[in-house]
């Protein structure tokens, strides 16, 4: 009877989880939009009342459309500003800039630069290098001076700053890809220099600013406007809107009636907030772009491939490539392209919704995640005290609280399949959507077929998480963007692919499913492939340029799961296996870098720009600076201090539960074979992240968030429950 049972579970678990994730949406949907000027004014006030500085997509059916090259003898004309965000649009305030935003190319832009926030100064030596760049730390942001007879002011300071911050900017990089520049503006100047700091064609931003920007465009040369930094004091917003409508005309964008839409101008025109402003805080920056015969749409680049949403590096290769110029070899960003299609309310509401989504994300993770470590404790303490008088409402309650708390972690990715920006508390939206995909999951895991099985329910989390990170990674990382375990768009460390956050969750459930399954059968062959099978695809799916595109992700891998194979085939452990466990990695990772870097240079991922460091000599550079990242993580707070003590104490309760007197956790070694051999390969998954990813100990902190549901779980698991089958009740053991 049992064995009839158990394969119908098997299938209708599966069912059940492939319904869970076809049901989610497609990384190239959105949320409904609103349709009228109206509405779509009522939010952009909501989001301003609430936000002040990502996860969504172009509600449109959308095409790639690269910049097109401008007429004959015309070159772009960029404007730069400081501080601007599309909540700071508005149709009477700054009716030039609301037109251009409604018949432009737009896309909220990251102002990352070196620092956790970026003065004007170091937006604008971003806009000349390609690269994140910055002048040095100080408390308030520099005042760029004008140039002095040529030479612009600090240059000295700034490319030192340059050679010191492991960022490999090259100062100028722009005035060699586009010899002829004119600049108007001290912050202009500082990105039209030469590598020397010396700069031709500078002027400064006068009324007659727009006359000689055009003038400069029909005669082939880029322009560079600064028009300053909107967050300091004074500053006029209405005069910000007044010359970019002077500018528009004078390029034949608009006849200067602020009511009336644009047409098709002569000169592709970029309006572009490149940095925060000030050093009391970051947010998401706007950016909108005309080309001649170019259509509206939302902003990308090969660098994020996020529809509506780009970085300061882009700049650089888009105006080089609308100048024509040669391309910038050692540019970190890539061309700005168009998901072009839909209504202007579509788009607009798109932005707001990424701003409000970061700036949400950037709020709740400074408390969310010590308050869930604080909450789990108190939950552990109080079932401490209670465990004699009240033992089965003890095990009953953290059975099933362990469960739902091990659905949370791939929950906090879920909530993107839901429009919580737009609600009036987008953070409370945030949270209930959380919990309330927790809950829908653990329900699941709960009272579904598999529930009788020692690690059933575990086993559904498990898979239900590899699944949908799987999907996530394939379908364009739309999930990981501005969520809790997901990329905060701010600190611009990932784009696209898979995060290290969700690596490690990943990794974590990955191995946990596949020491289960593989306990169901005592076939070493059977329980070798049911490990290394899953593995491999994995390895496809977070390696592979365009998909996963994660470095650490192979090596993490394959030297995590070496034990835990060599267990499955009744091999024993020495220290020469691992070596030479170790020694494959390394080459299948090699070997995938330098596939890579056979690309042509301007379609290689980071990995060929990796391994061409290698050969060059300046891969200890990059190094340098992911061991300083993880240095500067692990000592960042008394937190973060205590963390690897908190790592090691849950794993010595993992692996040596006797020692610790936990009876269930002793049971669930001997019930399932491979289980403990699974927790060892985590532990060594988990160390070997630590050291090759740059976020350091956030990897194995994000594993202990997942294992210490997991462990309580299997600890209370009561092996005397009882099902109901056909009417029949029926003592289901463990396998």
């Amino acid at each position: 009877m049992r064995g009839s049972i158990f394969p119908l579970r098997v299938l209708l678990g599966v069912f059940v989880i492939a319904l869970l994730v076809l049901g989610l949406p497609p990384a190239s949907q959105a949320s409904t939009n609103t349709n009228t000027t109206e509405s779509t004014s009522t939010t952009a006030n909501t989001a301003a009342s609430a936000s002040s500085t990502e996860s969504t997509t172009s509600a449109n059916t959308a095409t790639d459309a690269p910049p097109k090259t401008p007429e004959s003898g015309t070159a772009p004309i960029f404007i730069g500003v400081s501080g601007f965000s599309f909540e700071d649009l508005d149709p009477r305030t700054t009716p030039n800039l609301w037109k251009m935003m409604k018949s432009a190319q737009i896309g909220t832009i990251t102002p990352r630069s070196v620092h956790s926030s970026s003065c004007p100064v170091d937006g604008w030596l971003g806009v000349g290098s390609g690269r994140r760049a910055a002048d040095e730390p100080r408390e308030e942001c520099r005042q760029s001076a004008s140039p002095l007879d040529g030479w612009v002011a600090d240059w000295d300071v700034y490319r030192q700053v340059a050679r010191g911050d492991n960022y490999d900017a090259l100062l100028g990089g722009l005035s060699e890809s586009v010899p002829t520049i004119k600049a108007f503006g001290s912050g202009a100047a500082i990105a039209a220099a030469s590598p020397n700091g010396h700069v031709t064609g500078w002027t400064p931003a006068g009324d007659d600013l727009a006359d000689k920007a055009t003038q400069a465009s029909e005669g082939g040369e880029l322009s560079l406007i600064d028009l300053g930094n909107t967050t300091a004091d004074g500053y006029s917003l209405k005069n910000l809107d007044k010359r970019v409508g002077t500018i528009l005309a004078a390029t034949g964008w608009s006849d200067g009636n602020a009511a009336q839409g644009l047409s098709s101008g002569k000169s592709p025109v970029i309006f572009s907030s490149i940095a925060d402003g000030a050093n009391d805080g970051s947010s998401m920056q706007a950016t909108m772009m005309l080309q001649p015969g170019g259509a509206p749409g939302l902003l990308t680049s090969s660098s994020t491939r996020q529809p509506g949403l780009v970085q300061v590096p882009d700049i650089a290769p888009t105006l080089v490539e609308l100048s024509g110029g040669e391309p910038m070899a050692n540019a970190a960003g890539a061309p700005m392209t168009s998901d072009t299609g839909g209504s202007w309310e579509s788009r607009y509401q798109a932005v707001l919704d990424r701003q409000v989504a970061v700036k949400t994300q950037n709020e709740l993770s400074t408390w969310f995640f010590p308050v869930v470590a604080a909450l789990m404790i108190g939950l552990l303490v109080l079932a401490w005290f209670l465990r004699k008088n009240h033992r089965d409402l003890v095990h009953s309650g953290a059975y099933r609280l362990g469960t739902v708390f091990a659905a949370m972690p791939v929950s906090t990715y879920l909530v993107n399949t839901v429009p919580w920006e737009r609600a009036t508390n987008p953070d409370i939206a945030m949270l209930g959507a959380l919990v309330g995909w927790s809950l829908i999951l653990g329900a699941i895991a709960l009272l579904g077929p598999w529930r009788g099985h020692k690690l059933g329910p575990m086993l559904f989390i498990c898979v239900v998480t590899v699944l949908v990170l799987a999907y996530d990674v394939i379908t364009g990382s739309q999930l990981q963007m501005s969520t809790l375990l997901g990329e905060p768009l701010l600190i611009a460390s990932r784009f696209y692919g898979i995060g290290n956050s969700a690596l490690a969750l990943y990794c974590c459930a990955l191995l946990l499913a596949v020491a289960g399954f593989a306990s169901l059968t005592t076939r070493p062959i059977v329980r070798i492939l049911i490990v290394t099978v899953p593995v491999l695809v994995s390895s496809v799916i977070l390696a592979a340029p365009g998909l996963g595109t994660k470095f650490g992700s192979v090596p993490t891998l394959i030297i995590g799961v070496a034990y835990l194979v060599l267990a499955a085939a009744s091999i024993r452990f020495s220290l020469k296996r691992m070596g030479l466990t170790v020694g494959i990695a390394g080459f299948v990772m090699l070997a995938v870098l330098f596939i890579d870097w056979l690309r042509p240079a301007d379609q290689r991922t980071h990995f060929g720009r990796f391994f061409d460091s290698i050969i060059s000599g300046e891969a200890l550079s990059v190094l340098a600076r992911k061991i300083g990242m993880n240095i500067d993580i692990l000592t960042q707070s008394w937190m973060t201090l205590v963390l690897p003590l908190i790592i090691i104490g849950v794993f010595w309760l993992a692996l040596d539960p006797q020692r610790f007197s936990l009876q269930g956790m002793t049971d669930s070694y001997t019930r399932i074979p491979l289980l403990r051999a699974g927790m060892i390969s985590l532990a060594i998954l988990l160390g070997v992240g630590t050291i090759i990813n740059d976020s350091g100990i956030v990897v194995p902190a994000v594993g202990i968030l997942f294992l210490v549901p997991v462990l309580v779980h299997l600890e209370t698991f009561d092996p005397n429950q009882t099902a109901d089958n056909g009417g029949q009740t029926k003592l289901i053991s463990s396998v």
